[in-house]
């Protein structure tokens, strides 16, 4: 029971807590489930549409997250009866692209699991004159469409969904007892909606969070940081079981 005794936080929105809380708890953590966002679904455009309609005409379409996953999917099969005849997919990790596999599609994924790991996929060298269709929130992070861009390619973004700040977020946190020894913060997003609940206690907890630059973002604020390779479960689980001993 490595976790025995650490309360932990999971900060992951409600419909996609259950996995991370079972292997916590697994492990002898007390978790408590805490969102930190709600993922609202955004009704699709006019020139969205038309960027669907258009699927077929794409070298390749990137997939930034679970749910520019679930919603990408959704949305092509509104239009589309079947995936488009070898369009490739890549997602930014594991639980993205488990998500597409389970769609049957085959997925390209990189050994490191942000942006910067796709940037560095050997597909994505040569790119000039192609074009790729990139499945996101509102509001995501622009690096790796303006490096593909950099390099030749023809990008546009579809935006599907928003991350709002769940309603009762601050009334749960003031409610909340004992306070927890480690938070998890799975985005960018979850990081800042943290510190706007959590307020003067924010630094209290040590941070877990999944990539290099949300690192340097909790660095910055003066938090205690561990950084997993990855969003995905076994990541969480390894840095979390290996900080423990």
């Amino acid at each position: 029971m490595a976790l025995a005794g650490l309360h932990i936080l999971n900060t992951r929105p409600a419909h996609q807590a259950q996995e991370l809380t079972a292997a916590l708890r697994g492990a002898g953590a007390r978790v408590t489930e805490f969102p930190l966002l709600v993922i609202v679904p955004l009704a699709l455009s006019a020139p969205d549409q038309r960027l669907l309609l258009e699927l077929d005409r794409f070298d390749a379409v990137f997939f930034v997250s679970t749910n520019a996953a679930r919603l990408g999917l959704d949305a092509v099969a509104g239009v589309w009866p079947q995936w488009p005849h070898r369009l490739p997919c890549f997602a930014v990790g594991e639980s993205t692209a488990r998500v597409l596999r389970e769609a049957a599609l085959d997925v390209h994924l990189p050994l490191q699991a942000d942006s910067e790991g796709l940037l560095a996929m050997p597909e994505l060298q040569d790119v000039q004159g192609k074009k790729f269709l990139l499945f996101r929130g509102v509001g995501g992070r622009e690096w790796l469409i303006e490096h593909l861009r950099a390099r030749g390619a023809r990008v546009d973004v579809l935006e599907l969904y928003r991350r709002d700040l769940p309603a009762l977020a601050l009334t749960q946190w003031e409610s909340l007892q004992p306070k927890p020894d480690v938070v998890v913060l799975t985005s960018p997003d979850a990081l800042r909606h943290w510190q706007a609940v959590a307020g003067s206690d924010a630094l209290q907890p040590l941070w877990l969070v999944v990539s290099s630059r949300m690192q340097a973002q909790a660095e910055a604020a003066g938090a205690r940081v561990l950084c997993a390779a990855g969003a995905d479960v076994a990541s969480v689980l390894a840095i979390l079981s290996a900080g423990a001993a």
